[in-house]
This record gives C-alpha cells, structure tokens and sequence, in this order.
C-alpha cells in the first residue's frame, strides 16, 4: 500500500514540475544550438550554464555561471577574474550578478513566454564584458546606467 502511495505522489510531484522543466529544456537547447562556448546542465530545477568568454582579441578571458529558474531573470555571475562591487559598476552589490538591464529605463521585463535567453542575456553579457573592459582603462562607465549603490537601495526600497 505505501508503495502505491509513494508513486502517486512522486507523479504527481513531476507533473507539477513538467511545464518548469519544459522551459528549462527549451532555453537549454537555444542556447546550445547558438553558444558553442557555454555548457549547460538542469540541476535541481536550475538550468546552469557555465564557459569562458573573451570579449576581444586584446581581452583577458572571463567564466562565467549563467543561473535560470525557468521564471525569474536569468542571473549571470562573473567565476573569474573575481570583480569586485564598484558603485560605477553595473553590477549589484549583494549577490554580484550582472546587471544587463534596467526594467524602467529599458522598458523590458522579462517574460519567460516571451524572452529566450540566447538573443537577449547572453548577448547583453557579452556587451557588458567590453564595457567593464572600457570602464578599466577609462575609469568611468561607458554605457548608461541606473546607480546600484547600496544607499540607493536602500531609499528605493
């Protein structure tokens, strides 16, 4: 009898999860179909994607970690080199993911239905990657930002 038990709600724990896990499955393949430097795996209901990027010829070689959940934005995390938080940056300072747009400002919010991850994140993160290269020879941010200081916030929020 527990053994019946068992299954039923193993089942009906994965189809809970079918739609998430489609999307994840969709995205993962996009990306491999365009991006030949990424690999990508689904753990635990995350589709975590990682490889090396290199902006230019002249530039130095990034990993990153792009993390997706299927519904909220997609997180891109610089491994290596470390980068540190700079308020002039276009990074957010608490978990030092990447910011690659701005809702306002942008006028996009992402929309997993909608938004694929292959013509839009990936990329705005190779775009970043010049611009931070810019911003460490200038020592000023190129691109038009919104400000991720911690005191801005904390007043926003």
């Amino acid at each position: 009898m527990a053994v019946k038990n068992f299954h039923k709600s193993r089942l009906k724990s994965l189809e809970k999860n079918r739609p998430l896990k489609i999307i994840l499955i969709r995205e993962k393949k996009l990306i491999e179909l365009h991006y030949k430097f990424l690999k990508c795996k689904i753990k635990q209901n995350e589709l975590v994607c990682t490889g090396k990027v290199k902006p230019t010829a002249y530039s130095k070689e990034y990993s990153i970690k792009l993390v997706y959940d299927g519904l909220n934005p997609p997180k891109v995390f610089v491994i290596e080199p470390e980068i540190d938080y700079h308020d002039d940056i276009h990074i957010f300072p608490i978990e030092k993911n990447l910011c690659l747009y701005h809702p306002e400002t942008d006028n996009f919010l992402w929309n997993y239905k909608t938004h694929h991850i292959f013509d839009t994140i990936i990329p705005w993160t190779l775009e970043w990657f010049v611009y931070y290269e810019l911003y460490e020879i200038s020592g000023k941010w190129e691109h038009p930002f919104v400000s991720h200081n911690i005191i801005n916030l904390i007043i926003i929020f």
